[in-house]
């Protein structure tokens, strides 16, 4: 349901709308020109071509030193191997990027024209020092990806615009309507979970998996099996171990090991 049918169901003058902010799927890359238009189809989490590119991270930078900059292992999962990836293998495309960013990102340029990114969200890019909450220039040079491809960063709490006049009719909000900045969607199921406290946790079961909790500091594992993302609140962070298939290792198992039951349940 679009946000502008559910206005108009629920009877909701567009005048009672106070703010408008978003939760977004993290850990894409999706390249815009400077006019905020797509150059090609976003590169979601769950897509792993990047390979190559994140075994020359390791190389380049090497496993402890980016775990210790950005709170996570490196991976073709998080939105750095991607970058490079278009770099490498779409290089017409790149010279035209002027910003690479997330879903949320995106709606919010074409509510705002404001190119930015939260932390919670910059926190899954292995691109970002989780203790100094900016981008870490020692990774951007190491890898050579220009800051200047990069949103500006902001707390998920900040107002980064408003919905200009031209958009508003067709996102069925008032011009002038404040837009906050909003956060990853994991970040996002903590805060709706209730973990806002330090040594609260949840757990997480959807298309992927994870069990998280809020903390006034990072949490580092010897053998890298946890990461820390920023939490929505800036003065918090959120430690997590994940599991990437958890919606897929559940459908499979009921697929092939499961059938009988399943087909009892049918009946």
């Amino acid at each position: 349901v679009s946000t502008q049918d559910l206005l108009k169901k629920a009877r909701i003058s567009k005048k009672n709308v106070a703010c408008v902010s978003f939760s977004g799927q993290m850990m894409g890359c999706l390249p815009l020109d400077k006019q905020g238009n797509p150059l090609r189809n976003s590169i979601i989490w769950a897509d792993q071509r990047g390979v190559e590119q994140a075994n020359r991270i390791r190389e380049i930078v090497g496993e402890d030193e980016v775990y210790a900059i950005t709170g996570h292992r490196i991976s073709p999962t998080y939105s750095a191997a991607k970058i490079m990836w278009v770099r490498d293998n779409e290089p017409g495309i790149f010279k035209k990027v002027h910003k690479f960013v997330h879903a949320k990102d995106y709606i919010i340029y074409r509510l705002t024209h404001r190119f930015a990114t939260d932390y919670s969200d910059a926190s899954g890019m292995n691109l970002f020092d989780i203790q100094k909450r900016e981008w870490s220039s020692q990774m951007l040079k190491l890898i050579r990806i220009p800051v200047e491809i990069l949103p500006e960063l902001h707390t998920s709490i900040d107002v980064v615009g408003e919905v200009t006049r031209e958009i508003s009719e067709e996102a069925f909000l008032g011009p002038g309507t404040p837009v906050v900045m909003g956060g990853g969607d994991g970040p996002c199921a903590a805060v709706g979970a209730g973990v806002v406290r330090e040594g609260s946790s949840y757990t997480y079961v959807g298309s992927s998996s994870w069990i998280a909790l809020a903390s006034r500091k990072p949490i580092y594992d010897p053998e890298k099996r946890t990461f820390t993302f920023s939490h929505l609140d800036p003065g918090m962070f959120m430690p997590a171990g994940t599991m990437q298939t958890a919606g897929g290792a559940y459908q499979w198992l009921k697929d092939n090991i499961c059938w009988v039951e399943t087909e009892a349940a049918r009946e």
